[in-house]
């Protein structure tokens, strides 16, 4: 090494010195930097050098250094000196050490202290100032002692008694403190049964204030956890009336849910009425009547006058925007609750939700069924930047939250109300492809994803429970434009085409129109504006009528709704102005037809369709054979509703498709079929069955023969006809194996739907196949 052949570390502090001494007090020597032209000749001269030091004059004495006796002739520097040796012997001499001031008469001698002796005098002030700090420093010693690997059972149970002894009466108190808490929890792992009660019955009346504590939360949790089912109305009651405290907490909302989660019915229905009101947090969820237990928020506000309705919806306003702004959404009782509030609501309510929330904070919702529907009703209703948001958020996660029960709908709701189809195509689309369209075809879940773009909103694919949590966007267009009018009849402006102006831009808050004539009659869910005062609306607007004869204003929500943009298109063509701004407020609703979007997402925005078809035509076999796969099958065959995969690929590449199926089942029948699959080619021991012969692939072939006529004229849109593809391909050649089992219905399908030129041909074969009855009584 360089420096070891150097001797580094031999003299380094002195070399380091002269070369300092060389640099800044440069010599004649060799080793000196000098200036050019010399030392001389520059006036470095080491005599003058040390001349100006001593004439440097030495600065203006403080008061304390002329008190001391010092001055700043050079004459008087011995006498200094002299002066400032004694007092040092002085110092010396003395034991004590005065102080500065009178200010610090009574202050400590820090610097005559140890670091040990500086602690316990921090610790005497603290035992002070804290009357449990002596208790936890005797614990948490004790704690220390119990918590290393290495201990034996009689030690262990030693340590935990003295711990119990001295915390007994105090464990609420110490569950708050960061070190005791550790200790408290100790104590519930290693302590007996009796002990473990008597902490709880402690903690127990202090649950509320626990829940919100940073470390005294984890006590909560253990405490729910273990309280048994029929015990815990009781100790829900300690937190009746502070439910919507916790639920604005960040520490407090995460024992919300480990408190709602396994509560009995009843108590979780107290819990949601909270909500409500003060008159539902005091009295439950019967509410002053105290009759039958309302059931939902509807059943609630219609069980009071018309009168105090609307204050309802204020109060749970008040109450859930803080959460919403707050992100605090992840218990699945706030999912509930706000899910209520938004169906009850109407756009204004859904879109002021949506902008109080931040866009990842959604995606935490969407794991219930409750958040999953809440959260498409703020889809429906945020706006392009909003959902722009949430596509951001949803990068990389994509693939695993369709495989989800209730995400999968969330992304579907995405799909139908987002107008920017090349983000859709960046984000979802993408991820699709590249978690294998074949293989989420077979989730139960994510297949739903497919088969909502290739038919969207069917019953056979998707149950109508789940449709119920997809807002259709049809009625959301329907709902606003009953809104606007709404607010057009009670004199608030909304903008539209009907606006010279154009530039007051409709309102946040009004509109909220009930979806059912019952409620529309009581006239529960119009929210208040804010009219604003004569004095401060312009003279030159204030003189305007609208043809109807009332005055135009806006609300402080309308000003607030006007500076958003909700043009989900950047060159504006899909609804509002030729700018890409809206001509009025429409509660951040899509405005792209829906079969468009599917088009581009198909086409080449998303390029979906061409993906899709790649990846049915390898594996065609095995999604016949499989109960959820065969569905997405068919309907890429079909082209979807609307043709908008045919659109996207052509007749002729869905023509391949189609044939590329028909030699998969004739590769089966004839049991030619390779082994690639050879995962699957057994199942539990049985040799893998052929297709005209399962159950599912023979009606799933069925499906495709009747979905698939194919009469339309040749160079149009329609998918070709699959009953010439697969009576070519696959059964005309092997027309006797077919005939019998279940592969005779796909037969007898091909002679009913059919094209013309394949039911004549077909049955003609099977005259010759079928003894003793006619065609049509062997297909009846």
């Amino acid at each position: 090494m360089a420096r070891a052949e150097k001797g580094a570390g031999k003299g380094s502090a002195t070399k380091r010195k002269e070369r300092r001494q060389a640099k800044f007090n440069p010599g004649p020597g060799p080793q000196s930097v000098k200036p050019i032209g010399g030392a001389d000749a520059a006036g470095f001269d080491d005599a003058n050098v040390e001349a100006k030091k001593k004439a440097k004059s030495p600065g203006k004495l403080s008061k304390k250094r002329k008190a001391e006796g010092a001055s700043n002739d050079v004459g008087d520097a011995p006498a200094a000196a002299a002066i400032k040796s004694k007092k040092s012997k002085k110092l010396i001499g003395s034991d004590a050490k005065k102080p500065v001031s009178k200010k610090h008469d009574t202050a400590p001698a820090w610097t005559n202290q140890t670091r040990r002796e500086q602690k316990d005098w921090a610790n005497e002030q603290k035992a002070l100032q804290k009357p449990n700090f002596t208790l936890i420093q005797d614990i948490t010693a004790l704690w220390e002692r119990l918590r290393v690997k290495k201990i034996s059972a009689e030690d262990k149970r030693k340590l935990v008694a003295a711990i119990f002894k001295a915390s007994r009466g105090k464990c609420a108190i110490l569950a708050n403190n960061h070190k005791a808490s550790r200790v408290v929890q100790a104590l519930l792992k290693y302590g007996t049964e009796d002990e473990k009660a008597s902490v709880y019955a402690e903690c127990a009346p202090h649950l509320a204030a626990l829940a919100k504590s940073l470390y005294g939360h984890f006590i909560v949790q253990k405490l729910v956890d273990a309280t048994p089912k029929e015990k815990l109305p009781e100790l829900l009651a300690n937190v009746k009336g502070r439910v919507r405290v916790l639920a604005k907490h960040p520490v407090g909302s995460q024992v919300l849910e480990a408190l709602y989660w396994p509560a009995p019915n009843a108590c979780k229905r107290d819990m949601e009425c909270e909500f409500y009101g003060s008159e539902f947090a005091m009295f439950g969820a019967a509410g002053l009547a105290q009759g039958k237990a309302a059931t939902s928020l509807r059943e609630a506000m219609l069980a009071k006058p018309i009168a105090q309705r609307q204050g309802m919806l204020r109060e749970m306003n008040k109450t859930l925007l803080p959460i919403l702004e707050k992100g605090l959404v992840s218990p699945s009782l706030i999912h509930k609750v706000l899910c209520e509030y938004l169906q009850a609501g109407g756009p204004g309510t859904r879109y002021e939700a949506a902008h109080s929330i931040a866009g990842p904070a959604l995606l935490r919702m969407i794991h219930t069924r409750e958040g999953a529907h809440a959260v498409n009703m703020m889809m429906s209703h945020a706006g392009a930047k909003q959902r722009k948001m949430v596509l951001k958020a949803l990068k990389g996660n994509v693939a695993r939250i369709v495989r989800d029960e209730h995400g999968s709908a969330a992304v579907m709701c995405m799909l139908d109300c987002v107008d920017d189809t090349t983000q859709l195509g960046k984000v979802i689309v993408n991820e699709l492809k590249a978690e294998g369209l074949a293989d989420l075809a077979e989730d139960g879940a994510a297949r739903r994803v497919l088969l909502h773009l290739l038919r969207p909103r069917s019953r056979r694919y998707t149950h109508p429970h789940v449709l119920a949590t997809i807002p259709d966007q049809d009625e959301v267009v329907k709902s606003v434009a009953d809104a606007k009018a709404s607010l057009t009849a009670q004199g608030h402006a909304v903008g539209g085409e009907d606006d010279d102006e154009g530039a007051e831009e409709g309102a946040e808050e009004g509109a909220d129109v009930d979806m059912e004539d019952e409620m529309d009659d009581d006239d529960i869910m119009d929210d208040e504006f804010d009219v604003e005062d004569e004095d401060d609306v312009d003279e030159t607007k204030e003189n305007k009528k609208k043809a109807n004869g009332m005055t135009k204003f806006k609300s402080k929500a309308a000003e607030a709704a006007a500076a958003v943009d909700d043009s989900d298109d950047e060159d504006g063509v899909a609804g509002g102005t030729k700018g890409g701004t809206s001509d009025s407020i429409d509660f951040g609703i899509a405005k792209k037809p829906n079969d468009a979007r599917r088009t581009e997402i198909f086409g080449q925005q998303g390029k979906l369709g061409v993906a899709l078809v790649n990846a049915c035509e390898p594996n065609a076999a095995a999604m016949l054979r499989s109960v959820a796969g065969c569905d997405v099958l068919v309907e890429t065959c079909a082209g979807g509703a609307g043709n908008v995969l045919t659109k996207a690929v052509g007749v002729e590449r869905l023509g391949e498709l189609h044939a590329a199926v028909a030699e998969a089942v004739r590769k089966s029948v004839a049991g030619e079929e390779d082994d690639e699959g050879a995962d699957d080619e057994t199942d539990g021991g049985k040799p893998r069955e052929p297709l005209h012969t399962g159950f599912f692939s023979s009606r799933a072939l069925r499906r495709m023969v009747l979905d698939i006529p194919g009469d339309e004229p040749h160079g149009s849109e329609t998918a070709p006809s699959f009953a010439n593809a697969l009576w070519t391909g696959a059964i005309a050649d092997h027309l006797e194996e077919w005939v019998g089992g279940h592969g005779a219905k796909v037969v007898a399908a091909v002679v009913k739907a059919g094209d013309a030129a394949t039911v004549k041909v077909a049955t003609a074969a099977l005259t010759k196949v079928i003894e003793g009855k006619s065609v049509e009584e062997w297909t009846a």
